[in-house]
């Protein structure tokens, strides 16, 4: 007969989902993204238009959104686009990463027109020159405008993991998408969305030179040969920017992706102005978007996915966190809150463990002390008379071995005083003290006694306690008192 065994809980334990969110235009993008062990696997898009609603009325409509995605308690990741943050390439006299973010939050302030504490700042490391100088793009976003973003997200009801950059997700993920690489030579990349276009400069996977373009599809929609002219200048000019501050190489190729279907005829006209192979890609067709997903895609023509997309499904994460100073650190003390707790719980759970197997072992013990003692109970019961029986006939031994025992040492006493000296007091007690008194008739008559009571076996620690000269008569007397300790009587 086969045996069936049952499959623990935990191997069928949902994985994490992740929810990509772009609160940059009228127009909210979502990407749901599941987190297997080894791979992120897009699930679904979404979008929703929240043109001329409040905070609050955004709020919801994220909450809606998400639960209509089905997202099963996911994070959320706000993607934040390259038109709400202030870039600059500028030149760090240090290789060090901590000395290059120390002289960033001290030279961030020139660079912008708000005050250090309005601002949030970071930086792309784009390489290093003169090996003591390193090249970074300066990233700098207005604290308020994160911070709003942050809140429409924890007041949908989610937990917010992170607030990245979208520039840098996108050059990090464009390789994986469009199969180019971008490893030898720079590539420039135009990311179209509704209301503006992101122009970038990618070298090794990471953006080098960003700059946004004020054009979108909303305004191909509105007057097209204007500002597909308009939109050409304005790459014409960004590419004279990238080459006029000497970052790097020319790019070999402009690729032109996002909302690239709403985007006719314009990879033509860069072409022939912009003198670079431009290729039109529509970001939704590489092979890694399902079927479903690139229709869902491709249906909404003026918008593009690519932020939520690539912030969510860039492996490794972005490593631009623009999360504000005081979130950030509530999410330390969060984070360390439920570390203590856990590590309270373990140290109390070891405690636990340790008690009951303490407590059992004492139980065992206890048990096994009740059994030996109901099994000796008769054997401890004649034990107890034997005891009393021999008690009694040592004290009895006692008694007998010392009888006599004063007698020997008055015989004694007796033997070793001289006729010339005469005792008149013997005292001793239980502890075996024992004094004598007397007189005699020179102070050489006692101490000759108490040289013989020195030799005596009966007597130890002999000593003269005192010694008091009188006259009776025609005689000088000695009056004295002799201190000693009786030696105990031994067997035999």
């Amino acid at each position: 007969m086969k045996k069936v065994f049952a499959v623990p809980d935990i191997l069928h334990a949902r994985p994490k989902e992740q929810v990509g969110v772009d609160l940059g235009g009228n127009h909210l993008k979502f990407a749901r993204v599941i987190i297997h062990a080894n791979k992120r696997e897009l699930a679904n898009v979404a979008h929703r238009d929240v043109t001329g609603l409040s905070d609050e009325d955004i709020s919801k409509a994220v909450k809606t959104t998400v639960e209509e995605m089905r997202a099963h308690e996911p994070e959320v990741v706000v993607t934040i686009p390259a038109h709400l943050v202030i870039t600059k390439n500028i030149e760090i006299p240090s290789t060090d990463p901590r000395e290059i973010m120390a002289i960033v939050n001290l030279q961030a302030s020139r660079h912008t027109p708000y005050s250090r504490e309005e601002i949030i700042v970071d930086y792309i490391h784009v390489g290093t020159y003169k090996q003591t100088y390193s090249r970074i793009l300066l990233l700098i976003a207005s604290r308020e405008v994160i911070k709003r973003q942050f809140l429409i997200v924890e007041k949908a009801g989610f937990k917010c993991a992170g607030v990245l950059f979208a520039p840098e997700a996108i050059a990090a993920t464009l390789d994986k998408f469009l199969k180019l690489s971008s490893h030898d030579v720079p590539i420039g990349s135009l990311h179209v969305d509704e209301s503006s276009t992101d122009f970038m400069i990618i070298f090794k996977d990471k953006p080098v030179f960003i700059r946004s373009i004020p054009v979108g599809t909303q305004h191909f929609f509105e007057e097209k040969e204007r500002y597909h002219l308009k939109f050409v200048d304005e790459v014409r000019g960004s590419l004279e920017a990238y080459e006029s501050e000497s970052i790097g190489k020319a790019p070999h190729m402009l690729v032109l992706t996002g909302a690239v279907e709403a985007t006719e005829g314009l990879d033509t006209m860069l072409a022939e102005t912009a003198r670079v192979p431009v290729h039109a890609v529509p970001y939704f067709r590489a092979a890694i978007f399902p079927d479903e997903i690139a229709r869902k895609i491709s249906s909404v023509r003026h918008l593009s996915f690519l932020n939520a997309i690539a912030s969510t499904t860039a492996m490794p994460p972005p490593k631009v966190s623009l999360i504000p100073e005081e979130i950030r650190m509530r999410k330390d003390i969060e984070e360390r809150g439920r570390e203590l707790i856990k590590t309270g719980i373990f140290i109390l759970s070891i405690a636990l463990v340790v008690s009951m197997i303490f407590i059992s072992k004492i139980y065992i013990k206890s048990l096994f002390l009740e059994n030996l003692k109901a099994k000796y109970a008769a054997v401890t019961a004649e034990a107890g008379k034997l005891e009393k029986s021999f008690g009694r006939a040592t004290t009895v031994a006692n008694y007998l071995s010392t009888r006599g025992y004063s007698l020997e040492v008055l015989s004694d006493l007796v033997t070793l005083a001289p006729y010339d000296l005469e005792l008149a007091d013997i005292r001793y007690d239980a502890l075996g003290k024992f004094s004598l008194g007397g007189t005699a008739d020179s102070m050489s008559v006692v101490f000759a006694f108490v040289d013989k009571m020195e030799k005596s076996p009966y007597f130890k620690d002999v000593k003269t306690k005192y010694t008091t000269k009188r006259k009776a008569g025609k005689r000088d007397l000695v009056d004295f008192e002799i201190g000693a300790t009786l030696e105990k009587k031994t067997d035999g």
